[in-house]
């Protein structure tokens, strides 16, 4: 089940400017369906969003799977302004950072086109809420079951924020997938999924009932 936040996709809404705005409006989700016992899978921004979930919501997860994120996610100025100000070159410059130098060019122009497809309020928006992010002195309050995965070329997100993660929360697992950047789950998706395949029946014993019915 993947959730589109408001603003972004087919969802209706102006998206928000905080991580914590956005926690609230996945929790309203997770209630609404009555969704319990249940895995969270963040990317990037989305991995803040579950950090900030399993710090102040952690009653209704099971586990958490963060990618490519970390614990504080500040954004470079001339980003924020170049979405503000000139949109598409920005947009195309994210891109180029979010991959791995090996990745295939279609996939980053396909990378490029999804971006573009968000409006640029919105887009700012999320870029802002990742500056203002920063939960450094929290993290290591998570007391969840958590895969933290990270591509080897990484150049958001480096690996050494997938690492201090890893330091932080007690019991976690890291994995750092080699040739991949940030889009690591698009660029090694068969070994990306398997991680957290692996990860999640890992963590399933004695909650069967609960899985299957909250993912369904």
């Amino acid at each position: 089940m993947i959730l589109e936040l408001p603003g972004h996709g087919e969802s209706e809404g102006e998206g928000e400017r905080e991580i914590l705005k956005y926690a609230e409006q996945v929790d309203h989700f997770m209630n609404a369906l009555n969704l319990q016992n249940i895995f969270l899978v963040g990317h990037s921004m989305g991995g803040a969003i579950v950090q900030t979930l399993a710090l102040i919501h952690p009653e209704a997860i099971q586990g958490i799977v963060l990618v490519g994120t970390g614990a504080r996610l500040k954004v470079l100025p001339l980003i924020l302004d170049g979405i503000k100000n000139n949109f598409e070159e920005t947009v195309q410059k994210i891109n180029q950072f979010a991959y791995s130098r090996k990745a295939p060019l279609d996939l980053i122009e396909k990378g490029i086109l999804g971006m573009r497809q968000c409006r640029a309020e919105v887009l700012h928006g999320d870029f802002m809420a990742c500056d203002r992010f920063d939960v450094m002195k929290e993290v290591e309050m998570i007391h969840l079951p958590t895969l933290i995965l990270c591509g080897e070329d990484d150049q958001l997100t480096p690996p050494k924020y997938s690492q201090f993660l890893h330091s932080q929360i007690k019991g976690s697992k890291l994995a750092v997938l080699s040739d991949a950047g940030h889009m690591v789950m698009m660029e090694s998706p068969q070994e990306f999924n398997e991680k957290i395949r692996e990860f999640i029946f890992d963590n399933l014993k004695g909650f069967e009932g609960s899985w299957s019915q909250g993912v369904k």
